[in-house]
């Protein structure tokens, strides 16, 4: 197998890792709907921090097998459509319809994070979020698992 796809595997699998502990840190946090502001602070940095580890996994499939990254102001949406789609002759879909759906929360609420500079975070919303995060994980997982098939034989190749 190429080293560049060992490489590209190894870093997927990391992105994975951080998303998972992000995903840790948020399941440790008591319930978001009654809590202060600093617990709310702390599960909105995760959040935003758990869905730009996955981010930075689908962006790395897009620049290594699909020649480069969706372009246009709304790239990151189309990030996750991409994934989710099957290239012919090139890769199957990444990610589920499911999995791509729970994702497009997430990236809602990192790009609210990201641009929302004077704002109350709402402890019920991040709850949702925090179970969303919780419910994408074993679906990404094993999107990704099955992904890493299709790479460990392409690098065989």
């Amino acid at each position: 197998m190429s080293p560049r796809m060992q490489r590209i595997r190894a870093e997927i699998a990391s992105d994975l890792q951080v998303f998972s502990g992000r995903v840790e840190v948020l399941a440790s946090l008591p319930q978001l709907s009654d809590a202060g502001r600093p617990t709310l602070a702390e599960a909105a940095v995760a959040l935003h921090h758990a869905y730009g580890a996955i981010e930075s996994a689908l962006s790395r499939i897009a620049r290594a097998i699909d020649d480069g990254l969706p372009e246009g102001s709304d790239w990151h949406q189309a990030l996750l459509h991409t994934m989710a789609l099957a290239i012919d002759k090139v890769r199957p879909a990444v990610l589920r319809l499911e999995t791509r759906a729970l994702l497009q929360r997430l990236l809602g609420f990192r790009h609210f994070f990201r641009h929302a500079y004077a704002i109350d975070l709402d402890g019920t919303r991040l709850d949702d979020l925090r179970a969303c995060a919780q419910a994408v994980l074993p679906l990404l997982s094993e999107d990704l698992r099955q992904f890493d098939e299709f790479l460990s034989n392409v690098g065989q190749e």
